[in-house]
């Protein structure tokens, strides 16, 4: 009798280790920049229940290079925009899920002055005066016409990521002859 017991009781055991997997979401939104980790306890729900170090995170899209333990677009150091599948292996049980690199934050800028002084008629190269950053790229947007003529405007400059994030700025143009 004890033998039978002890054999349900294996049996009971050998199944419940081998439940499938499940995901916390099918879809994981991360942020432009963030890393990306191959690590499979990030993404299995309960991950702590289950042994984890056996499982693989595997980049299914193409343009993807695993670098140490977390993922890249090739020629980057992150996930640009966009939206990548991968799956867990776990043995034989291959579960699929998504990520998706999103940007929604706007340029960072390394400088913020009050002021900037110009030649009436010149090109303000509004990158040298706010240096601003983005991993998507920044545009400027400034009034037209502000160093036509000899004088100080108060204007808001509008420093944009591909994406729309943006924040405005103020500054004082000084334009002298």
């Amino acid at each position: 009798m004890k033998k039978k017991i002890s054999w349900a009781l294996g049996l009971l055991l050998l199944w419940g280790c081998a439940a499938p997997v499940e995901l916390q979401k099918q879809t994981f939104t991360i942020e432009l920049g963030k890393d990306v980790y191959a690590n499979p306890a990030l993404y299995v729900k309960d991950g702590k229940n289950y042994h984890t170090e056996d499982m693989s995170v595997v980049s299914v899209s193409r343009g993807i290079a695993k670098k140490e333990n977390r993922f890249i677009s090739l020629g980057k150091e992150y996930l640009v925009v966009g939206e990548y599948d991968f799956k867990i292996k776990n043995g034989s049980q291959e579960i699929p899920f998504r990520i998706k690199i999103k940007d929604t934050q706007p340029p960072t800028l390394t400088n913020t002055p009050k002021e900037t002084s110009v030649a009436a008629g010149s090109v303000i190269d509004w990158d040298s005066v706010f240096e601003a950053n983005d991993l998507s790229g920044v545009s400027y947007e400034a009034p037209l016409g502000i160093t036509d003529a000899v004088g100080e405007q108060d204007i808001v400059v509008k420093i944009t990521d591909r994406y729309g994030n943006k924040i405005e700025q103020p500054i004082k143009v000084i334009v002298h002859g």
